[in-house]
C-alpha cells in the first residue's frame, strides 16, 4: 500500500518548510553543477529531493530543467508490500521459461557495438551508430514476424531522428493494448551505453521474441525509443504519434525498461506516480511470485520513457536496477558489456512478461 513520505520525520536536520524539488536528472555533470545551489533533504533509490539555496528563478535554465516541485505526499521509496501467499500459475511459468539470457545479451551486444548512439550523431552522419542500432532493431522485429516502422519525428542535419515501433494485432474488435518501451540511444560514447540502455532495448526485443509465439487477447505495441537522453524526445513523440493514430486511447498498461543489467543486490525498482501505486504494488507481487527479484516501489516518476504515458493517464511503470547501488559507469565511457548480469536482466524480462500474462490472455499459436 502506498505510504507517502513525511519529510520532517525522515530528515529532521535537513528538511525545510520551503518548497522541495525532485531531481529529474541524476546525470553526474548535472549533479556537479547543481551542488552549490541545493542541499539534499531526501535520497532513497531513484528518489532524491533537494531544498534550494539559490532561488529557483535565479538558477540557469539547464538546472531548472532538471528540477520539479513536489509535495511530500507524492513521494515514496521502499520495499513493495509482500503479497498474500499463492502458487504461481503454470501457464505464466511456461511463458517465462522461454526467456533466454544469452539471447538477451546478444541483442544488447549488437546494439552496443553499433557505435556512438546519441541522437546528436544524426547530425554527423547518415550511417551513425544511432541509425545502425535502429536498423538492427527494426530488422530483428521483422525477423520475429512483426510489422515494424521507423516513426520519424525530427529532422537532423544528416538523418532523421526516429523511433522504431512494432505491433501485434489481436484481431479482436475493440481490443485494449499493452505498450512495451525502452530507449535505444545512449549519451554517445563509442561502443558504450551497454546498460544505459542497450539492456532495456534488448529487453524489449526479448519480450517481443517470446510473445511472438503466442496469440494475445490484447494488441501489443513495442517501442524502441530514441532521444531519451535529450529530454525524452522519442517517448513524447511516440505518445503524440499514437494519439494521432487513435492507438493511445486503447493502451491500457505500459511498461518501460531502462538500465536492467547491472546488479549486486537483486533489487528491481518499479517507478510510477502515486495515482498508480496500487498497480505498482500488483507488479511487485508478480516479482515476488515469479522471479528472484526483490521489488521496491519508487515515486514520483522522472527521467525516462514511462513519463509521457503516465502524463497521458495510462498506468505505467519503469523497471530499473536498484538506484541505491546502480551502475558506477552510468553516463560514462566505461558503460560496457563486461560488467553486466544477464541473469538479472532476464529476471526483469520475466517480471514484465508475467505482467503481460497477468493482463492479457495468451495462447500458443
Amino acid at each position: 500500500m502506498f505510504k507517502p513520505l513525511v519529510l520532517a520525520l525522515l530528515v529532521p536536520s535537513a528538511a525545510s518548510a520551503g518548497q522541495n524539488y525532485l531531481l529529474t536528472s541524476q546525470d553526474p555533470v548535472f549533479l556537479g553543477k547543481l551542488a552549490p545551489h541545493a542541499v539534499t533533504v531526501y535520497s532513497s533509490g531513484r528518489t532524491r529531493l533537494v531544498d534550494l539555496k539559490t532561488p529557483y528563478n535565479e538558477l540557469p535554465g539547464d538546472l531548472r530543467a532538471g528540477l520539479r516541485p513536489v509535495s511530500p505526499d507524492e513521494v515514496y521509496n521502499g520495499a513493495a508490500p509482500l503479497p498474500a501467499l499463492r502458487a504461481p500459475d503454470p501457464a505464466v511459468q511456461a511463458v517465462l521459461s522461454r526467456v533466454d539470457g544469452a539471447r538477451l545479451a546478444g541483442y544488447a551486444e549488437a546494439i552496443t557495438m553499433a557505435g556512438k548512439r546519441s541522437a546528436a550523431q544524426l547530425d554527423v552522419s547518415a550511417a551513425s551508430g544511432n541509425r545502425l542500432a535502429g536498423d538492427y532493431i527494426a530488422s530483428a522485429f521483422k525477423e520475429m514476424g512483426y510489422k515494424a516502422e521507423r516513426q520519424c519525428y525530427k529532422d537532423r542535419k544528416s538523418d532523421k531522428e526516429c523511433n522504431i515501433i512494432a505491433r501485434y494485432a489481436s484481431g479482436q474488435t475493440g481490443a485494449k493494448a499493452i505498450l512495451i518501451i525502452g530507449h535505444m540511444d545512449s549519451v554517445g560514447y563509442e561502443k558504450a551505453g551497454a546498460d544505459d540502455n542497450a539492456s532495456g532495448s534488448a529487453g524489449v526485443l526479448e519480450m517481443a521474441r517470446v510473445l511472438s509465439a503466442y496469440r494475445s487477447s490484447h494488441d501489443l505495441i513495442f517501442v524502441a525509443a530514441n532521444g531519451e537522453e535529450n529530454g525524452i524526445t522519442g517517448g513524447y513523440a511516440a505518445a503524440k504519434y499514437l494519439k494521432s493514430t487513435g492507438e493511445l486511447s486503447r493502451v491500457a498498461w505500459a511498461i518501460n525498461m531502462d538500465m536492467i543489467s547491472w546488479n549486486r543486490d537483486g533489487v528491481v525498482e518499479l517507478e510510477t506516480n502515486k495515482e498508480f501505486a496500487s498497480h505498482a504494488d500488483w507488479v511487485g507481487a508478480q516479482a515476488s511470485v515469479y522471479t528472484k527479484l526483490k521489488p521496491y516501489i519508487a515515486m514520483p516518476a522522472w527521467g525516462s520513457d514511462h513519463v509521457p504515458f503516465l502524463e497521458a493517464g495510462i498506468p505505467t511503470y519503469l523497471s530499473i536496477e536498484h538506484w541505491e547501488d546502480h551502475n558506477p559507469c552510468y553516463h560514462k565511457a566505461c558503460d560496457k558489456l563486461e560488467a553486466l548480469s544477464w541473469d538479472y536482466a532476464a529476471e526483469i524480462v520475466k517480471l514484465n512478461l508475467a505482467v503481460v500474462a497477468g493482463k492479457a490472455k495468451l495462447s500458443l499459436k
